[in-house]
């Protein structure tokens, strides 16, 4: 068998898992997906998960053929609005449960938590997702905000945090997926969230603190400097241990340890903080304040709190641009796997669209990553194409006639590209509106 075929076979076991009591993850148990039906709960998903940028009646020709039996989309809609909030989530991880995962130093799983805003079905009476018009946007917009996990490695979504544009909290959306994923297991690996510079919080640390994980968080030189309690004007390499009490009083008669002055940080009452309470008025934390060159003039502040023993400061250069591939994550999530194309105007299956692309993502990530190109001593190494290995495997999910057949290692093969290092492009920051459909739910 493939690689494919197995990959494909785990993700229909894992829909197979749900759709055996599909109560759990029905709106009205006992009725919903409980009559036998063209577009069942088994088919429903397959063919949500593979919708491109059509219509939903021809995406429904699309999947079942061009025929008068093909399922309404009126049949669509019915099903889909279902399925109850969580389910699709449920899913997502039953995947990932049954497959492998690659390991930094053969123990640590390498996520990257960060966002991105995706723009919805304009609304200006969404309160929570409308944005006033601008020059950007004379007619004002509406956004939802994808908060992830991403295993870098295993170049796949772990977890989501879907929130209102306008009401988004990065801060809140990272402690939340890191107390869901939960302590680390007894002997096995361990998580090292890898952060941008917006997460450098002392109660993001202290909450993967408290889960037993690790951190590598990157923050500004300002920030770094309030954790160290020192400048870092003409400092190019630091690598120091850093132990620190914080508190929500400024008052020195009320410190636990007054003979460590230096330690202590005050917390403003304002600043979330989730382990100071009336009860515990100050929490200890070992941290370590990391600084290196990454080009002549230019430096990266880490704060973490990984072993010096295990990690050294190659270590952390590697991990650094490692994490370019989750900003290469929500580029496919939006273009080859067409989540600019929402079929939907109302929150809550915006929502369920995004989990359907994450799943969709993870599923042609595991199959593209695994096939291997030919080199042959070109002048360029070479890679495989990516944006048509996604629409490949795409196009081999939606097959589920028992028949047809696929060559899916072949096809991602014969579309490579070859890689040239050092080419930069700027980021570009024009305003895209979603594609519309006017027959919208």
């Amino acid at each position: 068998m493939k690689y494919s075929d197995s990959v494909k076979a785990i993700l229909l076991a894992a829909i197979d898992e749900l759709a055996a009591d599909p109560g759990k993850y029905a709106k009205n148990p006992g009725r919903d997906f409980t009559r036998n039906r063209k577009l069942g709960f088994k088919q429903l998903l397959l063919m949500f998960f593979t919708l491109e940028g059509e219509c939903i009646r021809e995406e429904l020709y699309t999947y079942f053929g061009r025929s008068t039996d093909a399922p309404s989309k009126a049949a669509f809609y019915k099903q889909i609005h279902k399925l109850k909030d969580g389910a699709l989530r449920c899913l997502l991880l039953a995947f990932n449960k049954k497959l492998k995962s690659n390991l930094f130093h053969g123990k640590y799983r390498l996520i990257v938590c960060d966002g991105s805003a995706l723009d919805i079905f304009r609304d200006p009476h969404d309160t929570d997702t409308f944005y006033e018009p601008s020059k950007a946007s004379p007619k004002g917009y509406n956004q939802a905000y994808i908060n992830a996990c991403y295993s870098i490695l295993d170049r796949r979504f772990t977890d989501l945090v879907i929130q209102p544009g306008r009401k988004h909290n990065e801060y809140s959306a990272f402690c939340q997926m890191v107390d869901t994923a939960g302590p680390r297991p007894a002997g096995g690996p361990a998580d090292v969230y890898f952060c941008d510079r917006g997460y450098a919080s002392y109660n993001n640390f202290a909450h993967v603190i408290e889960n037993r994980q690790y951190f590598l968080i990157r923050c500004t030189n300002k920030k770094n400097e309030g954790i160290l309690g020192r400048s870092l004007e003409g400092v190019e390499a630091l690598d120091m241990h850093l132990e620190r009490i914080l508190s929500r009083f400024q008052s020195k008669k009320k410190r636990a340890h007054p003979e460590f002055p230096d330690r202590y940080r005050h917390v403003c009452r304002s600043v979330p903080m989730d382990y100071l309470t009336d009860a515990r008025r100050e929490y200890n934390i070992s941290l370590r304040g990391v600084r290196f060159e990454l080009s002549p003039g230019s430096y990266e502040n880490l704060i973490t709190n990984l072993s010096d023993h295990e990690f050294d400061m190659n270590d952390f250069k590697e991990i650094y641009h490692l994490r370019w591939n989750q900003e290469n994550s929500y580029r496919d999530l939006k273009y080859p796997l067409c989540l600019k194309a929402l079929h939907s105007k109302k929150y809550e299956y915006v929502a369920q669209e995004i989990w359907a692309r994450a799943i969709l993502y993870n599923f042609c990530s595991e199959i593209a990553f695994n096939v291997k190109t030919k080199q042959g001593g070109k002048k360029y190494e070479y890679q495989i194409n990516y944006s048509e290995a996604l629409k490949t495997c795409r196009a081999f999910l939606r097959i589920h006639d028992g028949k047809s057949v696929m060559d899916v290692e072949g096809l991602i093969a014969s579309n490579i590209e070859a890689v040239k290092p050092g080419r930069t492009f700027p980021r570009q920051k024009r305003f895209k509106i979603p594609m519309s459909f006017c027959y919208r739910n």
